[in-house]
């Protein structure tokens, strides 16, 4: 086997983690032999910390996975950005491809609500820092994070530590791809990268693709669909034959944050556009005085 074959990846990650690296690593190897017409293999060696990948000066690529650091909440945070920020500033300066993984934020119902606190705003602190880092030293971002909770960590039966194999295999999907897209400008022709990107790019894992077990729900006139997921609420808009009483509605709803100024705007232009601005003006402006009173 030839060198150009051969592609070595130190990672940094957690126990978890490792499962989904090594189904990427083995995602690359067959993408890129498809691609090439060559057989490819792809090494992943795991290191038990970020001093370690620095001494692998044979890895074409690096990637790490913030999540090491969550258990680590006796150490203050700002000790800890500091000494993160140091150590992926000294881990780009050879110029090896570094790929940070972000975290899932989903934490389980049965973790203590005030360690679940201290978790989330660990990893939201973490997941934040990444895209510094990135800034900072032209690491790569692989936002696990944005993939992971578009699926749902109910239907992938895991939680931030990403045990399970449906975990592993979205997010080793995620981040071969990632990597195919990112990583291999020094090691195949552009040629061979995008074929396997569009080879990779067009398997998905079955807990990816929409449940078709799930039944189809047809909303009845009038009805709206608003968020998606576990947020998804079906409602009945409310209306308002007095139409002062509905721009007073308005008002009250903002002032109260019952719903947001974004939403009063797009109340306020369909207003414009059956009224004309001058009736608009009128409207709103007498909701807005009578609200005024209602308070005196």
């Amino acid at each position: 086997m030839s060198e150009k074959s051969l592609i070595s990846i130190a990672a940094f990650v957690s126990e978890d983690e490792r499962a989904a690296v090594q189904l990427a690593a083995d995602h690359i190897a067959r993408a890129l032999s498809q691609a090439a017409n060559v057989d490819w293999k792809c090494d992943c060696v795991f290191c038990p910390d970020m001093k370690m990948l620095r001494q692998g000066k044979d890895a074409a690529i690096i990637v790490t996975s913030l999540l090491p650091e969550v258990a680590k909440l006796d150490e203050l945070w700002p000790q800890a950005e500091q000494r993160l920020r140091t150590a992926y500033a000294a881990l780009c300066e050879p110029g090896t491809p570094v790929f940070i993984c972000t975290i899932l934020r989903h934490i389980d119902h049965d973790v203590e609500p005030e360690a679940a606190d201290a978790l989330r705003l660990r990893i939201r602190r973490l997941n934040l820092l990444a895209a510094e880092i990135s800034r900072e030293t032209g690491a790569n971002v692989i936002d696990l994070d944005r993939v992971l909770a578009d699926i749902g960590a109910r239907r992938l039966q895991t939680d931030y530590r990403l045990a399970g194999s449906a975990a592993a295999e979205m997010a080793g999907h995620f981040i071969a791809l990632t990597l195919i897209n990112n990583a291999f400008d020094e090691i195949v022709s552009f040629e061979v990268q995008d074929a396997a990107a569009a080879i990779f790019a067009a398997y998905r894992p079955a807990i990816a693709e929409p449940d078709s077990a799930k039944p189809e729900v047809t909303l009845r006139k009038g009805l709206m669909s608003l968020g998606q997921g576990r947020r998804k609420q079906i409602v009945s808009p409310v209306s308002f034959t007095v139409e002062e009483n509905y721009a007073e509605w308005i008002i009250r709803q903002v002032l109260r944050g019952a719903i947001g100024p974004a939403e009063a705007f797009q109340r306020l232009v369909q207003a414009v556009r059956r009224r004309g601005v001058r009736g608009s003006t009128i409207l709103f402006a007498t909701g807005l005085s009578r609200q005024i009173n209602r308070k005196k």
